[in-house]
């Protein structure tokens, strides 16, 4: 008994050690966070003695405008902490030594303190410079081990940019009503820079949610990522101004590059200076970029030539007698889609397949749309993209159309009904509707190197089979289909004024940055399954509510970070808007993140 008793008495004071011995905890403050970031968190990087090896893997950006990196810090042990920081950095001629505004060397306070590590550019030359903080924390306990930690970060410095001049403002995506004047002044980088810290600061900090609240554990993906700030009208809009100015890091004569078939796997941006091209990326320290960028997104693609709406139409016709009309799938005032069968040749077994034709009282001008919209996606191979099979043409008749079927069919009907049926249909979580987002936005990509512009991108204008596997599709018949997504201001042309770009509701103009902003409004369908957005705004008005700066609000249950990726979408200078494979880079760190800690 006495034997058993002094066991006890050993355990429990080689758990006292370990309490009282190496512990400290170091972070980044709201304040930092939210210069950095535009979020109201804390970031820590050890917690009770405990290192958060995910955020110390990360190499974080540290923009132009930013001078002076701040951590906080505290011993919790009993026994002083001594500690040496160590720094390595390269790019010399472009900035100088760090300095920190502590000794190198010393013991960590047992009270909270705040210190500051400066990061004076000289102004020389453009360059992005490799600087590594290393902590070295030694501990007088048998028991701990001492302790190193390296803080990586890669700082950009600008030429005639020096520290001491004043810094460039950071106002990247701020939407103000003269935010839609281009400027000299608008700076950019990589979207999914900003994305990837925001998502490592909102994963930390709902990892340790998340343990401290196991009831709330048990809550659906929609909830517990959910920021509660929005808890009304889900088609409210708001103004989004300077409070968003901080959101992403900028850098001053930083420029998206060029769509090109060959985007880098990560967030990249380009600095041009003297004719010479510097490189700015934020990647994790290990990752495999094979493992985080679709094959559309990271290979050389081949350009498909481009056909007339003639020639698409005589390549793909065929027989009549080869496609029937079984079932009457939706109908409109003068569009009609089936569920039939195609059998191109008699020793074939008849496929199931998707018929769009028009009624007999269709106008010609509608029979033309219908050829010329329902075949832009002839000949495109990809798996995210549903092209059309065939078509018949017989004068006299209506022309007929033929699509693969996909058994959960248009994406909207099928979003709707997960809304008003429930769990009778399909219970979707947020990593369903970020799947689906990432498969979209791949398409997108596809489309975009064959430099074909969608120019109605829509949950309306895809497709999903029962394993949620999405398709983008033309706009044919949509018009019809779905009346009260389209609008006519007046010019006898009906248009989706809801979901188009400023400059192409204004000026009629369509671009890769125009898909991008309809694909934000896209993503606001997925997470609010298929509400109608700006519901309460007159189409007439809308002109005058983007250019005033009012976007759609955040959604109930919508993640704050997924949120940051429609905003940037929603920039009012097309060349400040991401790119899709920036915005594919975003999605897929979100997607991982979920998988990882919920």
């Amino acid at each position: 008994m006495i034997l058993g008793t002094t066991w006890v008495l050993l355990l429990t004071s080689l758990l006292a050690a370990l309490e009282v011995q190496g512990r400290f905890n170091v972070f980044i403050s709201q304040d930092e966070v939210r210069k950095l970031l535009g979020l109201s968190s804390e970031l820590f990087y050890v917690r009770d003695g405990v290192v958060n090896t995910y955020a110390m893997n990360f190499i974080v950006p540290v923009p132009a405008n930013i001078t002076a990196l701040h951590f906080s810090w505290q011993s919790l042990a009993r026994s002083p902490l001594p500690y040496v920081w160590v720094v390595e950095y390269n790019n010399r001629d472009a900035m100088l030594e760090p300095l920190f505004n502590i000794t190198a060397r010393g013991v960590i306070p047992t009270q909270v303190q705040t210190f500051s590590v400066a990061l004076p550019c000289t102004g020389v030359r453009s360059a992005e410079v490799r600087v590594v903080l290393q902590l070295n924390v030694t501990s007088y306990s048998r028991i701990q081990n001492d302790t190193s930690l390296y803080f990586r970060r890669n700082k950009i410095c600008l030429r005639d940019y020096p520290d001491t001049e004043p810094p460039p403002r950071n106002d990247s995506i701020r939407l103000d009503p003269g935010s839609l004047t281009s400027t000299n002044a608008t700076f950019y980088v990589a979207v999914s820079c900003a994305c990837v810290m925001i998502l490592l600061v909102v994963t930390v900090t709902s990892l340790s949610y998340v343990r401290n609240n196991k009831g709330r554990a048990q809550d659906s993906l929609h909830t517990s990522y959910t920021s509660g700030a929005y808890a009304g009208n889900p088609n409210v809009f708001i103004r989004l101004n300077s409070g968003l100015s901080g959101s992403y890091a900028t850098i001053a004569s930083c420029h998206k590059p060029p769509l090109t078939p060959t985007p880098s796997p990560y967030a990249t941006s380009y600095v041009t200076t003297d004719g010479s091209t510097h490189h700015v990326y934020c990647k994790p320290a290990s990752t495999r970029a094979s493992s985080r960028v679709s094959y559309y997104a990271s290979s050389p693609l081949i350009q498909v030539p481009q056909l007339d709406p003639a020639d698409r139409v005589r390549r793909l016709n065929v027989l009549r007698k080869t496609i029937t009309t079984k079932k009457l799938l939706q109908e409109g005032t003068f569009g009609r889609v089936y569920l039939g069968s195609f059998q191109p040749e008699a020793d074939l077994h008849p496929q199931d397949v998707v018929v769009k034709t028009v009624s007999e009282e269709a106008s010609m001008l509608q029979v033309s749309m219908l050829l010329s919209e329902g075949t832009l996606m002839y000949s495109l191979i990809h798996k995210n993209i549903l092209p059309v099979l065939a078509a018949n043409t017989d004068p006299c008749l209506p022309p007929l159309l033929v699509y693969p079927y996909i058994s959960n069919g248009n994406l909207k009907r099928f979003l709707t009904q997960c809304r008003t049926r429930g769990g009778d249909h399909y219970t979707l979580v947020t990593q369903d509707l970020v799947e689906m987002a990432t498969q979209i936005a791949t398409a997108a990509v596809y489309l975009h190197s064959q430099r074909i512009w969608h120019r109605d991108l829509a949950t309306r204008n895809c497709v999903v089979d029962e394993k949620l596997r999405v398709k983008v599709t033309d706009s044919a018949l949509s018009r019809d289909l779905y009346p009260s997504d389209y609008h006519c201001l007046g010019d006898n042309e009906n248009r989706p004024v809801k979901w188009l770009a400023y400059e192409s509701l204004v000026h009629r103009t369509f671009s890769a940055p125009s898909d991008v902003w309809s694909f934000g409004v896209l993503l606001w369908e997925l997470i609010t399954l298929a509400q109608q957005p700006y519901s309460e705004v007159d189409p007439f008005e809308m002109a005058a509510y983007l250019r005033d700066g009012y976007r759609l609000a955040q959604p109930l249950n919508c993640p704050d970070q997924l949120f940051e990726v429609m905003t940037c979408c929603w920039i009012a200078d097309p060349e400040d808007r991401p790119s899709f494979s920036q915005l594919l880079d975003c999605l897929y760190d979100f997607s991982n993140a979920l998988g990882r800690y919920i």
